[in-house]
């Protein structure tokens, strides 16, 4: 498998776009997701839509510890997009996107170890940071843009692009319906089996999310250093 990615990816030149990347990133932001949501104030790291209502909701309640932690949350993932910007305009090597998945892996480890008793305030913010560097550097799959930390957009583009292919016989909308109903899928995947493993583990579910997210980047980053290396040799 590992191979077959390698020579595909050369060939297009467009390592961080593979699906099987895209789905694998999906998969671990529908699971931490669902982890700070299920165990973490009921606050969602990625889905600001969410939060924006939750925030609203608190506020008419008279929820200040709701209010700060929905806000803070917002700020920091709008903090995490505008860090991705800065360290993609200044990055001097193909390596920028190795650097923007460490706060989410050492965030994620870090939570591990952490009780439940800690105000989430201190927790989801930095979490959502993580989560929104990761769906700035890793933005497209197979060209077509996409998110891997929520999947709203994911969902409304899947319908739209097999609709567009069933009814208006689009065969051109094909690829596309089916790489977003991967995402949706692996979005959906990464939720249900965080769900599922928080009843076991409790906090320390999140370390398999931690896990993957570490040897995804330590391949990826093989892959960008082979790539590298051939074309200096060409």
């Amino acid at each position: 498998m590992l191979r077959w990615i390698w020579k595909y990816s050369v060939k297009a030149n467009k390592i961080a776009q593979t699906r099987l990347m895209a789905f694998i990133l999906t998969f671990c932001g529908g699971f931490i997701d669902a982890y700070t949501y299920m165990l973490r104030g009921h606050t969602l790291s990625a889905g600001q839509t969410g939060n924006i209502i939750f925030f609203a909701t608190s506020l008419a309640n008279g929820n200040l510890t709701g209010m700060i932690n929905r806000g803070l949350t917002i700020i920091g993932f709008i903090l995490g997009l505008i860090l991705v910007t800065l360290l993609k305009r200044y990055a001097k090597n193909a390596y920028w996107r190795i650097f923007e998945m460490i706060p989410l892996i050492v965030v994620s480890i870090v939570l591990g170890f952490l009780p439940t008793s800690i105000p989430n305030y201190f927790i989801v913010p930095i979490t959502a940071f993580g989560m929104a560097m990761q769906s700035g550097a890793f933005r497209k799959i197979e060209g077509l843009g996409y998110s891997n930390v929520f999947t709203s957009g994911n969902l409304r583009k899947t319908v739209l692009s097999w609709s567009s292919f069933y009814i208006n016989g689009d065969e051109s909308e094909k690829q596309p319906a089916q790489n977003y109903t991967l995402l949706v899928v692996a979005f959906t995947t990464g939720a249900v089996i965080s769900a599922l493993l928080q009843k076991m583990f409790q906090v320390r579910a999140i370390w398999i999310a931690s896990c993957i997210l570490v040897i995804v980047n330590l391949v990826y980053g093989l892959m960008i250093f082979r790539s590298v290396n051939d074309n200096g040799q060409n």
